[in-house]
Order: structure tokens, then sequence, then C-alpha cells
């Protein structure tokens, strides 16, 4: 299944995200940074989108190859708080990049989102 994938920059709310978003289900997976000067500007957050924010959420990512019929894909693996919102401790997902985007800006985001 795959998930589409966008960045965002919010200067009204103060943050950037990366936004996964399951076409079929709704569901979402962002990962947040505070913009500089904001409160969290040193720390990534994951959140559903609707709930609460977990700091340091991703506790490592990495890209895999697209194989056969399935596109990239992206890992995530979680701290156990994270594990707890998404009720897994890995989230993995085929990229689809919405808007314009490539899969190439969307990993330059989660490196910087990251680091």
């Amino acid at each position: 299944m795959a998930i589409e994938g966008s960045y965002e920059r919010h200067p009204d709310l103060g943050c950037e995200a990366l936004v996964f978003i399951d076409p079929e289900s709704g569901a979402c997976f962002q990962i947040q940074r505070d913009l500089p000067g904001g409160p969290h500007d040193d720390e990534h957050c994951v959140t559903t989108g609707m709930s609460a924010p977990v700091y340091g959420g991703v506790v490592q990512w990495r890209r895999v190859p697209p194989t056969g019929s399935e596109g990239e894909r992206f890992e995530f693996a979680l701290n156990r708080r994270a594990t707890a919102l998404f009720a897994d401790d890995v989230i993995s997902f085929e990229v689809v990049p919405r808007d314009g985007q490539t899969v190439d800006e969307l990993a330059a985001h989660v490196e910087r989102l990251l680091s």
C-alpha cells in the first residue's frame, strides 16, 4: 500500500512537518519540528496529526530501494512512547510524493528534521 507524503511549512503555527497519509484509511504519521526560535526547535516529534506530540519518537530511519512492483519505502524505528501511539515499533511504507515533490526531497527533509 502506498502512502502519500508531503513536506509542509507552517509559519503561522511555528512548525514544519513531513506528513504521510494513507489515502484509503486517512491514517496519518507526521514528523514535526518547530521553526528556528521555537521552544522545541532542537528536537523532532511524531504525531498522528490528532495526538499529542512524542518528542524524539524516531530513533532510526532508512530508505528501502524499490523492488519488483513496489516503489521506494521509508522505514522508521520508533521509541517506546511512539510505539504505544502507533501500535508498532517500526512503521514501513511505500512512499508516493504529493504536490510535485520527489522522494529524494522528502528523504532530505526527513534527514534534516531528525538531525
